[in-house]
């Protein structure tokens, strides 16, 4: 991690991430189910879910301290790739954003069963 991550109020998984940590994490479950979940990990945290789109299959939540977006890719019937974007209201993120997004994908795993990070580059 470098000195200019450790500043930045954005943080995001992707797939090919050079962080072993914020790569895109698949599960075994169908959208539906997956959606459920992060909804529920959402009511937990105490945040407010702006948006759900059904559509491009994104929910946007938020609290006065930051917000996320949540991204899902259902790759087969059973396997759906959930995606983090936060972004922290401040000047400095001081590893918020990332530590947000651990802790999502840690009520995840526990949750949903997990199938491995970066399955489909």
């Amino acid at each position: 991690m470098s000195f200019n991550s450790w500043l930045s109020t954005i943080s995001e998984t992707k797939e090919l991430h050079s962080l072993a940590s914020l790569r895109s994490r698949y599960y075994k479950a169908n959208y539906e189910q997956a959606k459920a979940i992060v909804l529920d990990c959402a009511k937990q945290m105490n945040t407010t879910v702006r948006n759900i789109d059904d559509t491009h299959r994104e929910i946007l939540i938020q609290s006065n301290k930051y917000h996320i977006v949540v991204s899902f890719v259902q790759v087969n019937p059973i396997e759906t790739s959930i995606d983090f974007k936060v972004q922290i209201y401040g000047i400095v993120g001081r590893n918020r954003p990332q530590k947000m997004i651990l802790k999502y994908y840690d009520y995840l795993n526990s949750n949903l069963q997990f199938k491995g990070v970066g399955l489909h580059p």
